[in-house]
């Protein structure tokens, strides 16, 4: 497993776990990232914006450090 953050742009992942407190966990699952999701990295850099469910999300390089996938399909 490895933090979303370090994934490249065009990555597919799978969620595996949420690190972090009760209140950032309970944000990611509201917005549909939870374990045994899938998921692409749209961008990376400063911010890291992924695709999940239909939907596009920007997260924070400190919140996507806490998301830990992994590789189903490198970019």
């Amino acid at each position: 497993m490895v933090p979303l953050k370090d994934c490249p742009e065009g990555s597919v992942v799978r969620i595996e776990d949420l690190h972090g407190d009760p209140l950032c966990r309970g944000r990611l699952c509201a917005l549909g990232i939870t374990p045994g999701v899938e998921a692409r990295v749209c961008a990376d850099g400063d911010c890291c914006r992924i695709r999940v469910r239909g939907g596009e999300f920007c997260l924070g390089a400190e919140m996507a450090g806490r998301v830990m996938v992994s590789h189903i399909r490198e970019a």
